[in-house]
């Protein structure tokens, strides 16, 4: 029944989106600059009354980072937000098809994570080949 999106970051209203008959919405963030965020998505109604929502971390890379990611050319940029509840198992079931190759995450990342027992929402992660 949504009609509509809003879409905020770090709480601040960004942007509204409209809802296509098939419950398909998309849209462009504008002007953001880098940094890590809490990216919010409300679903409303016809009313304006909100009927779901998600939160996620969001981070925004800069455009010199995001070039050299892709300087290489053999694929897009692969890379993983963590979310509550993730774990590095989880990850490496979900790109790789098997848990136990959470080391091939955690070796990818070892500035990055102390611990692979300990990771955590907001974290991104690079995910190798």
């Amino acid at each position: 029944d949504a009609t509509q999106i809003r879409v905020y970051l770090n709480n601040n209203a960004i942007i509204d989106l409209a809802v296509d008959g098939e419950g398909r919405w998309r849209g462009d963030l504008p002007n953001v600059d880098e940094g890590i965020y809490t990216l919010r998505v409300d679903e409303m109604d016809a009313e304006g009354t909100i009927t779901s929502r998600v939160e996620t971390p969001f981070k925004r890379e800069s455009a010199e980072n995001l070039a050299a990611a892709t300087r290489s050319g053999d694929g897009p940029v692969s890379v993983v937000t963590v979310q509550k509840g993730d774990t590095l198992w989880a990850i490496s079931r979900e790109r790789y098809g098997d848990g136990l190759l959470y080391v091939r995450v955690f070796e990818a990342n070892s500035d990055d994570i102390r611990d692979p027992d300990l990771i955590y929402p907001g974290q991104v992660f690079d995910l190798p080949k």
